[in-house]
């Protein structure tokens, strides 16, 4: 595992931040892995801090690198196969010096090496299709979110064929099957070692108030400072009726239209609201919830047009941002390619109108980027609702809860958990936990 900058490799070994090489649980891990001291090394550590970069990304580019391990094969996971290669795809292939790679396969998302070691990224809800292969070893990135059994019935039994190793990183999701392996590694279980660090070991001060500004207070704990006592509580935790504030529309603003597409009994949903700036904060103000069950895209724009815009006491709208959630896979809504052109086609030479969406990856990320803009963990309130205008929104503030595995929401009720996801996607987008994304939109005129 290389620290100092070398000549020979790629551009994308950045320097790592000195406060994490100097770290003393970050140089114990570091240590350990280069002398194979165990074989299970579970990492919980803040976001932000190199756990990912460091200890799973490179520590296994220089491993599979080692001509020592020549001809074995390592894996790098995540919950699902979107996750994997979110997470380590492309910074595996920039990592990889081209003189020591003979080929890449994309479909696979494997990478060998010419010393005949390979590299595959696998998304672990898949992973049965891989059992049975040799593996010498495996980082399991977002462990948190995997499925409970997957260590135990799939990749253990694999590692123990070969006497492999296993790197298991995350943050912690309240006291589930990361929180049982964390405390082996603490209980000197043999061949296991826990690790443990904060963000705010290793971040400037800036970028910690930063985080403050932007999270609520248990989702800071859980994310920054890796804390296993934030569980047991309703999604939107960080509502409450301070939140509530009868407003006014403002003149010239641009209005702001939040959606969750649903059919049938689930109904269709959609948030309007305004932003503004005060001072160096935004304020988000939701004027009005439209939730209506057995409709369609179509007619949802005829309500929004002819009920709402059209009966404002001042003009109508000169701009209107759309905001939600688009992409094939379970953790997304019901939004298709064709629900964003028939809003574009609808409100063309009504206003001027722009649309932001991109796949909805993490419930938990969204959900906890509305908590940071309800009230963050300075007391800083940054997004009011109307309590008359907006009581399927507040419903499902008060009233969602999780389901048992912590990441999605219940929704054995039909009514719930829309109007709060069309808010969750608006947040997401602006005021994201993770870095913000690049803004796509289309403008009708």
């Amino acid at each position: 595992m290389k620290e100092k900058k070398d000549p020979v490799l790629t551009k994308r070994w950045f320097r790592i931040n000195t406060k994490a090489k100097k770290h003393p649980v970050q140089h114990k891990l570091f240590n350990e892995l280069k002398s194979k001291k165990y074989r299970n090394y579970i990492i919980a550590a803040g976001r932000r801090s190199f756990k990912t970069e460091r200890f799973a990304k490179r520590h296994l580019l220089n491993v599979a690198m080692n001509d020592e391990n020549a001809g074995k094969i390592y894996f790098a996971g995540a919950p699902t196969m979107m996750q994997a290669k979110a997470i380590f795809w492309n910074d595996l292939k920039k990592l990889s010096p081209p003189w020591h790679v003979r080929r890449k396969n994309e479909t696979e998302m494997t990478i060998e090496y010419k010393n005949d070691c390979i590299i595959r990224v696998v998304g672990l809800h898949e992973f049965r299709r891989v059992q049975g292969q040799l593996l010498h070893g495996i980082v399991i990135s977002e462990y948190q979110d995997c499925e409970p059994g997957v260590y135990n019935e799939s990749i253990e039994p694999m590692i123990n064929d070969t006497r492999g190793w296993c790197i298991k990183e995350g943050r912690p999701m309240g006291k589930n099957h990361f929180y049982d392996d964390f405390l082996k590694g603490k209980q000197s279980t043999k061949g296991w070692q826990s690790y443990h660090w904060t963000s705010e070991d290793i971040l400037e001060p800036e970028q910690i108030e930063e985080a403050k500004a932007n999270l609520a207070k248990s989702d800071y704990e859980r994310e920054y400072k890796a804390s296993f006592e934030t569980a047991s509580q309703r999604p939107y935790y960080a509502y409450t009726e301070k939140n509530n504030k009868r407003i006014s529309v403002i003149p010239g603003v641009p209005f702001i239209v939040a959606c969750d597409f649903n059919a049938q009994e689930k109904p269709m949903s959609w948030v309007v609201g305004q932003r503004i700036s005060n001072g160096n904060n935004e304020i988000t103000y939701w004027f009005k919830s439209l939730s209506f069950q057995f409709t369609n895209t179509a007619a949802m724009c005829r309500i929004l047009d002819e009920d709402y815009f059209m009966k404002l006491s001042s003009a109508y709208p000169a701009k209107v941002c759309f905001y939600g959630d688009y992409a094939g896979n379970k953790y997304t809504s019901n939004a298709s390619k064709s629900d964003w052109d028939i809003i574009k086609n609808y409100f063309n030479n009504r206003t001027c109108a722009e649309f932001r969406y991109r796949p909805c990856r993490s419930i938990r990320d969204s959900i906890a980027a509305t908590n940071g803009q309800l009230c963050n963990t300075n007391g800083e309130f940054r997004q009011y609702v109307d309590p008359e205008n907006c009581r399927e929104l507040i419903k499902d503030w008060e009233y969602c809860s999780w389901k048992e595995n912590g990441r999605e929401l219940d929704e054995r009720d039909p009514l719930r958990t829309h109007c709060c996801r069309a808010v969750d996607y608006y947040n997401e987008y602006e005021y994201p936990i993770r870095s913000k994304q690049i803004v796509q939109s289309f403008r009708t005129i």
